[in-house]
This record gives structure tokens, sequence and C-alpha cells, in this order.
């Protein structure tokens, strides 16, 4: 199997478009099982199982909302943050999933850019709820910038 591949599990309305989401994870069964709890959303699946390959996508793509785990081999989920945020500068909310680190691991993570930890097991509310304030705080960071654009041009 391809270890990159889009899903499209939702009926697509014609009013709103599809959320782009990049699901990063060494685990094809926990790659699924996200697919699944997502199954009715409004959202476009493109997973991955290794960093370097999250990152060549990044660098193509834009997402509304990328969801990493930690433990993953040749690159881990902090290594894959860093590299995120600081040199492709993603400014896209990225939620950590892991059933591994402290709390002072997971503060880190907050602090070098995450916008959330989801700990295993999640239920589907859970992901679904993270999901939506991800995506909520990306529209309302855009809509800032552009309010910000607006005023400096004024």
């Amino acid at each position: 199997m391809d270890p990159c591949f889009r899903r499209d599990d939702t009926m697509m309305s014609k009013k709103s478009p599809k959320n782009r989401i990049l699901v990063v994870d060494d685990d094809p069964n926990m790659i699924k099982l996200i697919q699944f709890y997502l199954l009715k959303e409004n959202y476009e699946i493109t997973s991955c199982t290794k960093g370097k390959e999250a990152l060549s996508i990044l660098e193509k793509e834009n997402f509304e909302a990328i969801l990493i785990d930690i433990l993953m081999p040749e690159m881990d989920g902090y290594t894959l943050l860093k590299k995120m945020v600081d040199e492709l500068k993603i400014d896209t909310p990225i939620v950590v999933v892991t059933a591994h680190g402290t709390s002072d691991n997971l503060m880190q993570m907050i602090e070098d850019g995450a916008y959330d930890i989801l700990q295993k097991p999640f239920t589907t509310n859970r992901l679904k709820l993270t999901l939506r304030n991800a995506l909520l705080h990306k529209k309302m960071t855009e809509k800032c910038k552009e309010l910000e654009a607006q005023s400096s041009r004024d």
C-alpha cells in the first residue's frame, strides 16, 4: 500500500467546501480509525506514515488542520512539529495525537507551536470537537490578518 494516500469519505455539500486535514501517523490502523470517525463530516483526509513525507506534502499543499502522532520511526512528532513551524512556517493548527508523553513534554509542544493535544484513546466527539475548534481558530486568525491588512491600507 502506498504510504501516502487520499481518502474522500464524505458527501460534499454544494454550499461549503471540504476542510482538508493532513493526518501523519505511522500506524495505518490509527489513520483508518480517524477516517472512520470523520466519515460523515465535511473533511477531505490526506494521510501519510512518515514525517519526511508530511513535509514534502506540506511544501506543495495547504490544509486547514494537521494531526500528528508523536512516536514515529525516522522522524518523531516533536521533530516534525519543529520543522513544520520553524522551517516551513506553517500557520495551520497542528494537533498532536499521543498516548505517551509527560505533561512537561506536551506543554513544550504547545509552546513550540502545537495548537492542541489529543490524548489516546480518544472518543469520536473529542476528535470532532478538537478539529472544530482548530478550524474555528484558523478562520478567526485568517479574518484578523485580513482586517489588519485592510486597516493598514486605510
